[in-house]
This record gives structure tokens, C-alpha cells and sequence, in this order.
């Protein structure tokens, strides 16, 4: 018989419930849902390669006058790289053309909205700072866009079918709890 300790634990990791020594999965009913969204928690933008092999994330949580930005990113070359939010919640094309053009409230640049960020260690990355004059949602806010990595240090105009140095793409989505 399993110590009721193991048992409890397996119950909170996969979900299931406990039975006198047996484990066995319960089924969620109909009425199930999703934990919800803390808006305090802001959003998340988990970031995919484009032609890269980049993978991390990029979150943003208010505060102030703007917003935190996070950023964690792995298999990332030693070198400088830009950020840029985009208009348009989407990464699905190979070059983050789907993005949209690079976006920025209203009388500030969206190439230097976000300052340079420079990666010299072991092939991840992680940066913090805080950008002004953006929040989370509202008329100035990143809910419904996306992000993109460039590597070096211009912000590049991505057209269709042609190579460019975005390196990863993500679109903002809200942080959920895990249980």
C-alpha cells in the first residue's frame, strides 16, 4: 500500500482521485472550466522561432506609467537583438510577417520604444526593463498583439517571403494559473 502522502501528491500533479490505497482518474463534467485570468498578473507572449531555433517568453505586467517587460529566451547567439511590439496578434507566417507592422502608442517610435537588449553567456537570456506609455489593455495596451526578436540592432519593415532578423514571435495572451 502506497504512504498516503505519495498518493496525495499524485492527486494534485496528474488530477486524480484517491481511493483507498488505488488511484484512478476522475473526469471533469460538462461544468469544468478554465482557471480564470488574473488581470494583475498581465500577459504572456511565449516566443517560437522564425527560422531560428529561439524559444522563451516574453511578459508584461503593469505598472505605473507603462509596463514590466520579462523577457527569457534560449538558443539565442551572443550579439545584440531589438524587441518590437506589433499590431496584430498573429505569428503564423515563417518570417512573423503575420505580426503586422511594428507598433507604439501614439507620438512614440516603435523601433526605440524598447531599449536594446545584448546576450553574452551561454545561449540564454534573460532582461528586464520597463516601457512607458504602454499598458496591458486599454488604447495603449499589448492584449491582441504580438511581439517579435530581431537579431542585431535595427527593427527591419518584414515583408512576405523574404528573409529578414526577426528571430522569434509571440502573441500577448493572459497569464492563467496552473491549477
Amino acid at each position: 500500500m502506497r504512504p498516503i502522502g505519495t498518493a496525495l501528491l499524485a492527486i494534485l500533479i496528474c488530477g486524480c482521485t484517491y481511493s483507498g490505497g488505488n488511484l484512478s482518474w476522475s473526469q471533469k463534467g460538462a461544468d469544468y472550466e478554465q482557471p480564470k485570468a488574473n488581470p494583475a498578473a498581465g500577459l504572456v507572449a511565449p516566443l517560437r522561432g522564425t527560422g531560428s531555433a529561439v524559444i522563451g517568453s516574453v511578459r508584461v505586467i503593469d505598472r505605473g506609467d507603462g509596463v514590466s517587460v520579462f523577457v527569457s529566451a534560449n538558443n539565442i547567439l551572443q550579439g545584440s537583438y531589438r524587441m518590437a511590439f506589433h499590431q496584430i496578434g498573429n505569428c503564423t507566417s515563417p518570417n512573423a510577417f503575420s505580426a503586422g507592422p511594428a507598433w507604439s502608442p501614439a507620438g512614440m517610435n516603435p523601433m526605440t520604444l524598447i531599449p536594446p537588449l545584448f546576450q553574452t553567456n551561454d545561449g540564454s537570456a534573460e532582461a528586464e526593463m520597463h516601457v512607458s506609455g504602454v499598458h496591458t489593455q486599454g488604447e495603449n495596451g499589448l492584449a491582441g498583439r504580438s511581439v517579435v526578436l530581431y537579431a542585431g540592432s535595427r527593427i527591419e519593415e518584414i515583408r512576405p517571403g523574404i528573409p529578414n532578423n526577426a528571430l522569434a514571435c509571440g502573441v500577448f495572451e493572459p497569464v492563467r494559473p496552473l491549477f
